[in-house]
């Protein structure tokens, strides 16, 4: 799924704290971090992470849209 700026409020609320975190961290630059928390809640800021990369990554490479 592809989450948009003007969305990205309203997705993140949905999701855990864990994942809000993770996400968080990734547009800040900061470093992917080994939580020392249970495996659940670490799984959870991976995923959050990682689903943030994937998000900036698709919307950097998305075709420009063209000036009629």
């Amino acid at each position: 799924m592809l989450v948009y700026p003007e969305n990205r409020k309203a997705y993140l609320k949905s999701k855990p704290m864990a994942y809000q975190t993770g996400w968080l961290a990734c547009e800040n630059n900061l470093e992917n971090k080994t939580l020392n928390a249970s495996e659940s809640i670490r799984r959870q800021y991976d995923s959050g992470y990682g689903d943030c990369f994937a998000n900036i990554e698709c919307l950097t490479n998305q075709p420009e849209e063209e000036i009629a």
